[in-house]
């Protein structure tokens, strides 16, 4: 996903990021302490920061991968997301560089960008997610995907429009979870071995936990979403780098204040409740603050200068896929005819595709 104006004012869609912009890597070598852990971002432009905003207060540059490193007190963070990047990408370009880095948390965002292009396939996206993920674990790394929100944008149209658009994001999230469900341990052992990282020593695999984006932004209204309708507001960026920080802690991946790590316990027993909302809220409240929303003149600018040119250039790709989509939809048949999803994600990765 790419069409987004800044909190600060309209900007052109898609722009690629410079040096210490969201996406770049001006605030990649940035220190927080030695020991603490080494995270870095791969995905596209929800991960670059899109939406997001930050002043000089910000150690790490925009963007709720970028708070997330905030939270976790890391000790380097690099952000590899792109704005435009689709699955392929992140596999054939973002992946090594991520892997050289030897990261302990990586987080991971993509689909958006797949489900609106014409050739858009659940399969595909399902495959290079495995990829990314196995390759990620297998070097000790813990990953935190994100389950996609609905596109706003796209709730506006026509129904058979948001149905078919609906229904892409649910195939996409389907893949998400199955990649999650795939990676999740199933014995104490295999829980004490992805923790033991905390210990001092990298952990053997490691784990995957999820957020939902829809989730971080679902109590805040009509300021949960930029201008374009498509990317997180700034808000919503920290409240989702919060949620992530709580899930990862409870996980027993990193020690986040007022987070204690999930008790295994037999089936059937109970264990300790997750933290409440004021855990959140007091983590939100340690991050940079979040700016104020743009005024309406502003949003409105950035719609004529940006957005709609966006929507033309984006159509003529799009609107062909979307017109088979839609035929598909009236017909009764599913948005992707591809193989079981949990299959896909549970067989070897295949070798990447070119870009």
């Amino acid at each position: 996903m790419t069409m987004a104006p800044p909190s600060g004012g309209p900007a052109g869609p898609g722009e690629p990021a410079g040096p210490g912009e969201p996406g770049g890597l001006g605030a990649a070598g940035a220190r927080r302490g030695a020991q603490g852990p080494r995270i870095v971002a791969l995905g596209d432009s929800i991960s670059a920061g899109v939406g997001d905003a930050t002043g000089g207060d910000a150690p790490h540059g925009a963007g709720w991968a970028a708070h997330l490193a905030h939270l976790a007190g890391a000790s380097q963070f690099v952000n590899l997301a792109r704005n435009g990047a689709r699955a392929q990408h992140v596999v054939t370009e973002q992946l090594p560089h991520a892997l050289d880095l030897l990261p302990d948390v990586a987080t991971l965002v993509i689909g958006g960008n797949d489900v609106l292009r014409s050739d858009f396939s659940a399969y595909d996206v399902a495959r290079d997610l495995s990829t990314a993920v196995t390759a990620l674990r297998d070097c000790g790394c813990s990953v935190v995907l994100a389950r996609l929100p609905a596109i706003g944008l796209f709730e506006l149209m026509p129904t058979r429009v948001r149905r078919v658009m609906r229904a892409r994001v649910a195939a996409v999230n389907a893949t998400v979870d199955a990649v999650a469900l795939a990676a999740r341990p199933r014995t104490v052992e295999q829980v004490a071995a992805a923790r033991r990282g905390r210990d001092g020593q990298r952990p053997r695999q490691g784990a995957v936990v999820v957020v939902d984006i829809q989730a971080a932004a679902r109590d805040l209204g009509h300021t949960a979403w930029h201008s374009d309708r498509v990317h997180p507001s700034a808000a919503a960026h920290r409240r989702l780098a919060a949620l992530a920080a709580i899930t990862l802690g409870r996980a027993g991946v990193l020690d986040i204040p007022g987070v204690r790590p999930a008790v295994v316990v037999p089936p059937g027993r109970t264990q300790a409740s997750p933290p409440g909302p004021d855990t959140l809220a007091a983590l939100v409240a340690s991050l940079p603050s979040a700016p104020p929303p743009a005024p309406v003149r502003a949003r409105l600018a950035w719609l004529i200068v940006a957005g709609i040119p966006w929507c033309v250039r984006r159509g003529r790709d799009f609107a062909p896929g979307l017109l088979r989509a839609l035929a598909d939809d009236v017909r009764g048949r599913s948005p992707d005819a591809s193989p079981s999803l949990t299959a896909t994600v549970e067989t070897e990765p295949r070798t990447p595709r070119a870009a």
